[in-house]
């Protein structure tokens, strides 16, 4: 079904405006993937490649990755043990597939990005720790086969670039926030602004959308240089600054972002937090994806009939393979129109 709604877009030289997208189009679920010989507490992210579907279990009780054959969806194996002894993981975060489709997590509260060798759950091929400039950790991306891109948290830039060995390479970009407030700390804005991240290698295009608001920010590397900042009418991170502490006061705005390589995909929640607060949302994570252009003009909104938190994008056979945290059967699929 196909739904038209005026668009209000505005853009001046690094900044796209909009009230609301000009195509709307509503996606039902076409495929539920049977992964009953897992159990997952709380399946948030999704990464694919060509043969093997990798799940992370944010709140698992056992291990945090699970690996099964796709599209069949057997299942392989489980890695990334949970516990505080050698070569176990206390909370992964994210997890990504390089270019040799390697599996790597991020464990921030140990400040660690590990790789595991492929097909041996239990044997750590490479472990890097992350430079002790940085503020834990929470997303990464890769760059150039070996290096990695982390967001900043400490409010003095956007983002860094490490090393294969994770230290500091070079520092880029700065929060968007249109009027600083001089009383409130570096750290509380880092905070605030913290963000998502995508980034693809083939048309050098990094994403990074705001958690707390409606904004996204894309970057062009190896420059650094800001390509623009989207802005929908929720506008930036909103928060109270209480004895050094950032307390959100706004939405909770996007989960999950993909770039490909004709758009720019991202999932938006939209929940206030008042409304969290009082318990009026009773779903997590967001029943619509934003489609932008890769210059942020926006495209289309696909509104889905589950809420996910997060996805994996095939742009050239048109799948989504998502998360629904909300049902016992939470991974799911969507066929773009």
């Amino acid at each position: 079904m196909l739904g038209l709604f005026a668009a209000c877009t505005e853009k001046d030289k690094n900044n796209v405006s909009y009230s609301s997208f000009s195509k709307t189009e509503q996606l039902t679920v076409f495929r539920i993937d049977s992964v009953n010989d897992v159990y997952m507490r709380y399946p948030l992210r999704i990464r694919k490649n060509d043969s093997c579907l990798y799940v992370l279990d944010l709140l698992t009780s056992e291990y945090a990755c699970h690996t099964f054959a796709y599209p069949t969806m057997e299942y392989k194996y489980s890695f990334a043990k949970k516990g505080n002894g050698p070569g176990e993981f206390i909370r992964v975060d994210d997890i990504r597939l390089n270019a040799e489709g390697e599996c790597w997590t991020l464990d921030s509260n140990q400040s660690l990005i590990s790789c595991f060798q492929y097909n041996s759950p239990n044997s750590l091929f490479k472990v890097v720790e992350l430079d002790t400039g940085l503020v834990r950790t929470l997303d990464f991306v890769f760059y150039e086969d070996s290096l990695f891109i982390v967001p900043d948290y400490t409010g003095t830039c956007r983002f860094n670039i490490l090393s294969s060995t994770g230290k500091i390479l070079e520092s880029h970009g700065q929060i968007p926030v249109k009027e600083k407030d001089a009383n409130i700390s570096d750290v509380a804005y880092g905070q605030a602004w913290r963000s998502y991240m995508s980034y693809n290698s083939d048309n050098g295009i990094l994403a990074m959308a705001a958690q707390l608001g409606e904004v996204i920010e894309l970057y062009s590397l190896p420059s650094g240089k800001l390509i623009t900042v989207i802005s929908g009418k929720n506008g930036e991170p909103k928060f109270e600054y209480i004895q050094g502490n950032m307390i959100p006061s706004g939405i909770m705005g996007y989960s999950d972002i993909f770039v490909g390589k004709e758009n720019i995909y991202a999932i938006f929640e939209g929940h206030s937090f008042k409304d969290i607060i009082n318990k009026t949302v009773t779903k997590e994570g967001g029943n619509q994806i934003y489609v932008f252009d890769l210059q942020g003009n926006p495209v289309k909104t696909y509104i889905l009939d589950r809420y996910i938190t997060g996805f994996s994008i095939d742009e050239e056979t048109g799948i989504i393979i998502a998360s629904d945290l909300n049902s016992d059967q939470p991974i799911v699929e969507y066929k773009m129109i």
